[in-house]
């Protein structure tokens, strides 16, 4: 269950160490540049979730789903997902 905190609902713990802080924008990059096959990821990528980084149309291509649907997945999920597009 959610704590209500100052009107906002808060997600239970375990879910905020898996999901990106999506309130914050960051730099888009193709996914070759994200792989990480990619000895060199760029600097700025949060390096947990990698896949924020794809642009949408990438990321729609690249795991079939929007982002949206992405982050309602099972974080069990979302890693497999992840792994099999070496964006983890």
């Amino acid at each position: 269950m959610s704590a209500a905190v100052g009107g906002a609902t808060a997600s239970p713990a375990y879910l905020r160490s898996s999901l990106p802080d999506m309130s914050k924008p960051v730099k888009i990059y193709p996914l070759e540049h994200l792989q990480t096959t990619n000895k060199q990821l760029p600097e700025d990528v949060d390096r947990q979730h990698l896949e924020r980084h794809l642009g949408r149309d990438e990321f729609d291509k690249c795991f079939g789903m929007t982002p949206i649907e992405f982050y309602k997945l099972p974080e069990w999920k979302r890693i497999n997902l992840k792994r099999k597009h070496k964006l983890f």
